[in-house]
Parts: structure tokens; C-alpha cells; sequence
């Protein structure tokens, strides 16, 4: 899978110089939650280009809850879009066991 999604990261920064791309990708594979934490634009290209399955395991579904604010989801095109991960965000808090820290 991360050879996959090494591909679907670079194809969804498409519109970065190559340099800067495989940096970015590279942040991204190392520390998913962090990164997208920092750059919320990075991530709603994520929301838009990843599927969930590879959001859930490249981010966890821990870090997805928090990462999914009404302000992010406000920012998704179309509205459909903003329903699915509404509800996903509801059904993440209602059925993922939190993580002992």
C-alpha cells in the first residue's frame, strides 16, 4: 500500500513544483497526523483525493476524530462531500475505544 499511496500523494499535490512534492509526500508518510495538523489545506486535499480506508490507516481513526473539525469539513466541495465526512466524523466518536495514553 505505500508505494500506492506514495502515488496518490504526489498526483494529489500535482500542482506543486516536483521538489517541493516529494518533500511534502515524505512529511506526510513519516508523521500523517502531524503534518495534516499543521497544514489544514493539505489536508482537505486528502479528504478530496484519498479514499477512507486509506485516511483511517494512513492517519488513524483516533487522530481522524480530531482532525475532522466543523471548520475543515465547512472548507469541502461539494456539500455532499461535507455530509459524508460529518457523518463519518459522528460515527468515528461513536464507535472507535480511545487509545489508553
Amino acid at each position: 500500500m505505500q508505494v500506492d499511496l506514495h502515488i496518490k500523494l504526489k498526483a494529489m499535490l500535482w500542482d506543486i513544483p516536483e521538489p517541493m512534492r516529494l518533500e511534502i509526500v515524505n512529511k506526510i508518510l513519516s508523521n500523517p497526523a502531524e503534518t495534516f495538523r499543521n497544514d489544514d489545506q493539505l489536508f482537505i486535499k486528502a479528504l478530496n483525493s484519498l479514499k477512507w480506508y486509506e485516511l483511517t490507516k494512513l492517519v488513524g481513526k483516533q487522530n481522524l476524530i480530531t482532525l475532522l473539525t466543523d471548520t475543515t469539513i465547512q472548507k469541502l466541495f461539494p456539500v455532499q462531500r461535507r455530509t459524508h465526512y460529518t457523518n463519518a466524523r459522528r460515527l468515528l466518536s461513536k464507535y472507535t475505544v480511545p487509545t489508553s495514553r
